[in-house]
């Protein structure tokens, strides 16, 4: 599947979902085959203005799947 020039080797793609999303379970989805994972959503206000909550929701769910 082709999303623009970014090619993806799955049809099946993980949508963010707030509380789901977390590293355990992209990295348990990308076993299974999906071919896209992605974090949930986190706001970028929140980051601007240093919200500890937002910032540890990036750093404990990054991850390159």
């Amino acid at each position: 599947m082709n999303i623009g020039r970014i090619h993806v080797d799955s049809r099946l793609v993980l949508a963010p979902m707030a509380g789901v999303t977390d590293l355990a379970f992209r990295q348990i989805c990308r076993e299974l085959g999906a071919g896209l994972t992605v974090t949930e959503m986190v706001s970028a206000k929140a980051i601007t203005f240093g919200d500890d909550k937002s910032v540890r929701l990036l750093r404990d769910k990054a991850s390159h799947g």
